[in-house]
């Protein structure tokens, strides 16, 4: 019993820092007023959420855990695009991005990026981040991760439609053409020539 107690102290701790984390992040946005980085945080903190619950309390039985193995064989494999997606944008943005003057955010890139993932579709960390949460319905197979999960996607796909209105005005013509060329998140449809 008290090893039960423990366990979900630990889980409410962690879920609290995870919040109060992106709730400094969620504010820093609100007063920017960058929509998109609003979905993207609330996103994440619904993915890091549903991650803690789910490891820390479905394996320990305190909900219905349903247990296809081939959806949690696929969920895992699914894992694999999306860790690509991220880090693959990320290491794209350090490398060829400027950070922002101001918050030294290098996500808050001053030039526009068109190569490597970027050269393929515009949004390429969050739709990284919706696999990831598509991975984490599969893999856990529960109502709370079905639920959380498609909050959390609903979030990513937000965010990029956000972060590309937000690109228009931060870039001007040069993402317009951009835009035109490249997809959004769909791999498979190339738009237009360079």
């Amino acid at each position: 019993m008290a090893l039960e107690l423990y366990r979900y102290l630990i889980v409410i701790g962690l879920c609290a820092i995870i919040w109060f984390d992106n709730g400094r992040w969620l504010l820093h946005d609100a007063r920017e007023r960058v929509i998109s980085e609003i979905y993207m945080h609330t996103g994440l903190g619904l993915f890091f959420t549903l991650l803690t619950l789910e490891l820390a309390l479905v394996l320990a039985g305190a909900w219905p855990h349903y247990g296809l193995w081939w959806l949690e064989v696929l969920g895992l494999l699914l894992y694999l695009p999306a860790g690509m997606l991220v880090f693959g944008s990320v290491l794209e943005l350090k490398r060829k991005g400027r950070p922002d003057v101001k918050t030294g955010d290098f996500t808050a890139t001053t030039a526009l990026i068109d190569t490597g993932l970027y050269g393929v579709i515009r949004e390429p960390m969050t739709l990284g981040m919706a696999i990831w949460s598509v991975a984490l319905v599969l893999a856990f197979q529960s109502v709370i991760a079905l639920l959380m999960g498609a909050l959390a996607f609903g979030c990513f796909w937000m965010a990029a439609r956000t972060e590309d209105e937000y690109n228009i005005r931060k870039f001007g013509d040069a993402y317009r053409a951009y835009r035109q060329r490249i997809p959004l998140w769909n791999v498979f449809r190339r738009r237009g020539k360079r």
